[in-house]
């Protein structure tokens, strides 16, 4: 067992080396390498973790770099829904969505994008299964039959490409197993929901064709009621199935295929309560409403429809002692959606989204063995994306203002290419030096038009949001037909130093861009623009250390941020309609540290602790005649950490019982870089759930309960300024239970 003042020591040591990396948040129930040793010397010891931050794999701890790993079994245990949850157990990151499981917005030391625009690319990358996933929206698939998730952050640019300022993170997949593997989980929860998902694998020919199928549904009823009707609001049915089918097609050459589809309906899973902001808290018309968890007062519909399919083939071919790595891909999505734009009883106004994107890429890397002392990794990066966007908005009687109507389409087309580099030469058994480049090239092309009624509008059919349903005269306010390329290089270098067998320091100095784009949230002519590139310059120290034969893991970072040029959401209330528009310009800076253990202090506990300062603040932010210097940078908290704990009593009979619990704690953030205000920010809060998992002899069959927001915690998930002296703000999930059984073979 650990000694208290013992690991005091330890922890003391690595905060004042101002150095390190995230930690796995591995689950004890699948740290099989714990109870391996555990059985064999007495002495159980944290599992190694592999990942492939560097594009090839190598243990968690000895690469030189702030990563975060959730296990695939961590992500099943904890019945996490959706991607953008992963957040929660990592310092300085989250992912704010304005649906259940829905138009994520990523954010990483600070660094991310609110923008909705379906042409918006954040600075944090997303990538599943190695491809870049450009609609921000189609970054939520649902998780499951993962082997982990890495999160990386500080620029990525040399090895995973430019919009990568923030940071990066990869979903990986299970691959298919030639031995027959899998395994199926059921579960109840409040709200009647529903979950059932699984995945078997198997040979289909022995050791040269294997396939893996995955499976995922997720159903409930909403959380909030609506007052205007007194139904339930929220409701969302999730399904989503992955095939992948595993070639050996000779010694040299393995080709992995994997197929995914998803099907996604919604009625407001993160529903909008409107409230006045005039003193006596009404809006504008007298209506008023103590904003509350759990009610709404809607007139319009609320329905979201997804449709997403997408493909990729993966080709790894030994040439020798190189390897040469081939990722072809194909991403489909579209999205069908309709709201009620003022969220109150009243006919003010309502809303309609549309977006179908399909994008292209080709990867191809070429990489010399990681053990050489001189070691690289060549490649090339292709990528294409069409995008067609249309939305419109409208206000259908005249009670309270006059019958209005906009209409906004746009058809976009993105190109890229890039070639990149990274070596790695160990000048000494301590001490080696890492240096990555990479060009890119970058064409963007929009065709873009507005229409809005010219008068009092009126309507002759009843899809109101179609043009061809309005029967008063329309005009033009606004088109952009445009094209612009840029390009740009990016580039790290990390000196390594091995202090130790048990620890290593590194310094990471790298330099990332945003490609430029268009704003896509035009009001009229004089909001047409065109957006340039963003620039981050990243300065990191880290240390990295295993301690006690390995029972405890010990990583720090300290970094700081020059960043410049930043592309901007700026929302608005604009002819009282919540408009977000994207702009630049702005100059800021951001610093702070993460420092994050994991350990197992008793033979059947494991413990894991993660806290993140960040200091973020704009130097220098005008827009027109204001002044917004000083101000904080979005989704950016002061404070954030994060404990876990698992403990696992075996049971005479057989088995064991595993108790369970999380905690995710977040101070004072804002919602926009423009307006910090009061009513447009998040207080500070502290999340915390519970499980028990009753393990039946035999290791493969596990019962579960748990309960998510144990303390029933209300706070607020997103803020928007709306019109007629109103806002909106949508309140995250209340406490929920639940009960599930998982059967692995």
């Amino acid at each position: 067992m650990l000694k208290p003042h013992t690991l005091s020591i330890a922890i003391a040591w690595s905060l004042g080396g101002l150095a390190g990396i995230a930690l796995p948040m591995v689950h004890a129930s699948e740290t099989t390498d714990t109870r391996s040793s555990a059985e064999d010397t007495g002495n159980p010891t944290l599992s190694k973790i592999t990942v492939t931050a560097q594009k090839r794999e190598e243990t968690l701890q000895e690469v030189p770099s702030s990563i975060s790993v959730l296990s695939g079994d961590r992500v099943r245990d904890s019945a996490l829904q959706s991607a953008n949850e992963v957040t929660q157990f990592i310092p300085n990151a989250s992912a704010g969505t304005s649906e259940a499981h829905g138009r994520p917005r990523w954010w990483i030391r600070g660094l991310g994008t609110g923008d909705q625009g379906a042409n918006t690319v954040s600075p944090v990358g997303i990538y599943v299964d190695d491809v870049y996933i450009a609609n921000i929206s189609a970054t939520s698939f649902p998780l499951f039959d993962q082997e982990r998730v890495e999160v990386l952050r500080g620029p990525q640019g040399t090895l995973w490409g430019k919009n990568t300022t923030g940071g990066a993170i990869n979903f990986i997949s299970r691959k298919p197993t030639f031995d027959r593997s899998g395994y199926f989980k059921a579960g109840l929860g409040s709200y009647a929901e529903r979950v059932v998902e699984g995945a078997l694998s198997d040979a289909l020919i022995d050791e040269r064709l294997a396939a893996r199928l995955s499976f995922r549904h997720q159903g409930r009823d909403g959380y909030n009621e609506n007052l205007a009707d007194h139904d339930s609001q929220g409701a969302l049915e999730d399904s989503a199935a992955r095939l992948q089918l595993l070639a050996r097609i000779n010694d040299e050459l393995e080709a992995n295929l994997n197929l995914h589809a998803r099907r996604y309906h919604d009625t407001a899973g993160y529903s909008t309560v409107n409230y006045g902001l005039r003193a006596d808290g009404s809006n504008q018309f007298g209506y008023r409403v103590e904003p509350r968890q759990g009610e709404v007062n809607y007139n319009a519909k609320y329905k979201v429809n997804v449709e997403q399919t997408g493909g990729n083939l993966n080709l790894a071919w030994q040439l020798g002692e190189l390897e040469l790595t081939s990722i072809t891909a194909f991403e489909h999505f579209e999205r069908d959606a309709f709201s009620d734009g003022d969220n109150t009883p009243l006919e003010l106004q309502r809303g309609y989204n549309y977006a179908d994107s399909q994008q292209w890429s080709q990867e191809l890397r070429l990489a010399s063995p990681r053990e050489n002392r001189l070691n690289w990794v060549l490649g090339f990066h292709y990528f294409h994306e069409d995008l067609e966007s249309r939305t419109a908005n409208a206000t259908l009687d005249n009670t309270y203002i006059s019958r209005s109507y906009n209409n906004l389409g746009y058809d976009h087309q993105s190109e890229s290419y890039a070639l990149f580099g990274s070596a790695t030469y160990r000048f000494s058994d301590d001490f080696k030096l890492t240096a990555g480049l990479r060009w890119t090239r970058e064409r963007k092309d929009i065709d873009l038009i507005r229409h809005a009624n010219q008068g009092e509008a009126g309507f002759t059919g009843g899809d109101w949001w179609k043009i061809g349903s309005v029967g008063t005269p329309l005009v033009v306010t606004a088109t952009q037909d445009d094209s612009n390329t840029w390009s740009d290089w990016t580039y790290d270098l990390t000196p390594e130093y091995r202090l130790a067998d048990n620890a290593r320091v590194y310094f990471r100095y790298a330099y990332g861009f945003r490609s430029g784009g268009y704003n896509a949230g035009v009001t009229s002519q004089a909001t047409v623009a065109t957006v340039n590139p963003e620039y981050l310059t990243s300065y990191e120290l880290g240390l990295k250390s295993e301690w006690f034969d390995g029972r405890l893991n010990a990583n720090a970072a300290v970094f700081y941020y020059d960043y410049k040029d930043i592309q901007l959401n700026i929302v608005t209330a604009v002819n009282n309609q919540t408009v977000s528009r994207l702009a630049n310009g702005a100059q800021g800076e951001a610093y702070g540290a993460e420092l994050e253990l994991e350990a197992i202090p008793l033979e059947n506990l494991h413990l894991n602790f993660a806290v993140g300062l960040l200091h973020t603040e704009f130097t220098d932010y005008t827009s027109g005649s204001d002044d917004f210097s000083g101000n904080k940078f979005v989704r950016a908290p002061n404070v954030s950490a994060v404990l876990g704990a698992d403990y696992r009593i075996p049971l005479n009979v057989g088995g064991a019982l595993i108790l369970g619990t999380d905690w995710n704690s977040r101070s004072r953030q804002y919602f926009f870089s423009n307006n910090q205000t009061r009513s447009m920010r998040s207080g500070g809060y502290t999340l915390g759930n519970a499980r028990v998992t009753w393990e039946l002899p035999g290791e493969t069959t596990r019962i579960s309960a748990y309960v998510n927001n144990l303390t029933d915690k209300e706070y607020r998930n997103h803020t928007l300024p709306g019109g007629f002296q109103s806002a909106g703000v949508m309140f995250g999930d209340p406490r929920t239970l639940g009960l599930s059984v998982t059967s692995e073979f």
